[in-house]
């Protein structure tokens, strides 16, 4: 199996965002919030993998901390997207700043949501 991250696997326009913000479930946890929204009509199906989008705001920190979680949260959903349902589009919101986490405790929290909004097709290993 191949960890890769392609084009096809991220959100690039602003109508997907706000498809994702109106329609999608919402979940939130120590100031990351969630939407996860399951593509369902027929041109959308065209898409078959599941894809993501990063938005944070500036209130959450300089440049080098808003660029640091988003790569840690790419990497998290690049390392683990093999478990999870396809045919999703997953928006993280984070528009404060967080409480310092790592990479492990950020990645509990993301596996968390993903757990509570049923995300999740294989049960992944503790």
């Amino acid at each position: 199996m191949r960890f890769t991250f392609s084009k096809q696997e991220i959100l690039h326009y602003d109508r997907e965002f706000k498809r994702v913000f109106k329609n999608g479930k919402v979940l939130r946890s120590s100031g990351i919030i969630m939407f996860a929204y399951q593509r369902a009509s027929e041109d959308e199906q065209e898409i078959k993998n599941i894809r993501i989008g990063i938005a944070i705001s500036r209130r959450s920190g300089i440049a080098v901390i808003r660029n640091r979680l988003k790569r840690r949260i790419r990497e998290i959903f690049r390392l683990n997207k093999h478990l999870l349902k396809q045919n999703f589009d997953i928006v993280f919101l984070i528009k404060e700043k967080l409480p310092a986490m790592n990479f492990e405790e950020l990645k509990n929290t993301v596996f968390l949501m993903w757990k509570k909004s049923d995300l999740f097709e294989i049960r992944p290993e503790a």
